[in-house]
């Protein structure tokens, strides 16, 4: 066995990988042809122009059948998507939402400028929202949970939906990770009230910056819609909708300006279309790889369900000490770590631990408001989480990886154990 490469030894693979990018490492022909359509139409917003504007409808008709929802909605962002997820369940000034500390900066914002309170709880082997500590964090005032399927892997719904049920608590399923993701053979985002969706250039589907949200329930769809458009209902929407009386103007209320444009809509068309590909490729090698090493003694693998997306392998230590050495040694041998985007520990940041808003005295911090004592300490609220977190060590998984990328990176993980362990 030849040295290990931090010891001064040769590397396992010497030439860089490809892009650990997921829909943006194939964009190609396909979107190019689709924007050509946007351009000679000559309509890049979506609801009329000098031609015939259609590529946002047929993206989110093409999304529907894929989802399995009664109504998808698309907008200009992943964090428009949850700012109007929020806006649709009537979270306001006094609710609290539960969230995993473990998250980003927009499931954050999206709470906190609805007037509610952001509560965290703690994160567990799936690295998603804890089961248990949701169900010790709810309060008279807990109107709402997000949860995050990091990286494609989903959360222990089954617990999750039970604990919210009895607690009249609804749920927003962020699959800004997870797009295509299963869960017992469900779709993510479909087990909770709404789901919601990124297009983020790290993201599975990518359009540089898009989202997306689905929901069964008409009424949510609806305020999803006025949230996302000034609060008009536009003809397109109406059309959908079985109960028309949710359509009239009385039923309506100041919305922000989150559509998604046609240039949006025909990259993401031609997106979606890739996306079987992305996801039977990428499972398919995350599979050869837990297989390779499932009886290692020196570490196991995140739970997996059959669903997960398979686009980040995540091997979980002993200790944090054994997890940061592997990941040293296993980057000196030229293997790519780190997922394809990113969570962090959210108490840890200042925006969060300052409390701070554009509008300071509004709630729900400001001054009289429930928040406004409310301290955001990691190691008081959410003390396990950063000690999971430590003991995983992450490579990433893409579609445009070969065969002879995944062979080394079953190499590389082999000779780091053996030469870290023997």
């Amino acid at each position: 066995m030849s040295k290990l490469a931090i010891y001064g030894g040769p590397k396992i693979r010497e030439t860089p990988f490809p892009s650990r990018m997921l829909g943006a490492s194939l964009i190609g022909d396909e979107e190019l042809r689709e924007l050509a359509d946007v351009v000679a139409e000559k309509s890049p917003f979506r609801h009329y122009g000098v031609g015939n504007p259609h590529k946002v409808k047929d993206f989110e008709e093409e999304t529907k059948k894929i989802l399995g929802s009664k109504y998808v909605l698309a907008v200009s962002s992943g964090s428009a998507a949850l700012f109007c997820a929020v806006a649709a369940l009537g979270i306001d000034a006094g609710d609290e939402v539960i969230m995993p500390a473990f998250g980003w900066y927009s499931v954050y914002s999206s709470v906190v400028y609805a007037g509610a309170l952001p509560v965290f709880a703690e994160i567990d082997d799936t690295l998603n929202l804890d089961p248990e500590d949701f169900e010790k964090k709810i309060t008279s005032r807990t109107k709402a949970v997000i949860v995050i399927h990091y990286q494609g892997g989903a959360a222990r719904m089954d617990e999750i939906v039970a604990i919210a049920k009895s607690n009249n608590i609804k749920i927003i399923e962020d699959c800004a990770q997870a797009l295509g993701g299963q869960y017992k053979g469900k779709m993510l985002g479909t087990l909770g009230d709404i789901g919601i969706t990124s297009f983020q250039t790290n993201k599975i589907l990518t359009c540089g910056e898009g989202g997306l949200l689905y929901t069964d329930c008409e009424e949510y769809f609806v305020r999803a819609v006025r949230y996302h458009d000034l609060g008009f209902m536009r003809t397109y929407f109406k059309e959908q909708l079985e109960d028309k009386t949710l359509a009239e103007d009385s039923k309506s209320f100041a919305g922000c300006q989150f559509r998604m444009s046609e240039l949006q809509g025909a990259f993401m068309l031609a997106q979606i279309r890739k996306l079987p590909y992305i996801l039977e490729r990428c499972r398919q090698n995350h599979r050869k790889i837990r297989e390779y090493f499932k009886k290692s003694k020196h570490f196991t693998f995140r739970p997996v369900d059959e669903g997960d997306c398979g686009i980040t392998v995540f091997m979980k230590f002993a200790t944090a000490d054994e997890a940061s050495l592997f990941s040293k040694a296993l980057a000196a041998e030229g293997i790519p770590i780190g997922p394809s985007s990113y969570c962090k520990n959210l108490l840890e940041s200042y925006i969060i631990k300052s409390k701070k808003k554009a509008q300071e005295n509004m709630p729900p911090f400001g001054k009289g408001c429930a928040g406004e004592d409310v301290i955001y300490d990691s190691t008081v609220l959410c003390p396990k989480t950063n000690e999971i977190l430590s003991r995983y060590v992450a490579v990433p998984i893409s579609p445009v990886y070969s065969d002879e990328d995944i062979d080394d990176i079953i190499k590389g993980i082999e000779k780091v154990e053996q030469g870290l362990y023997h």
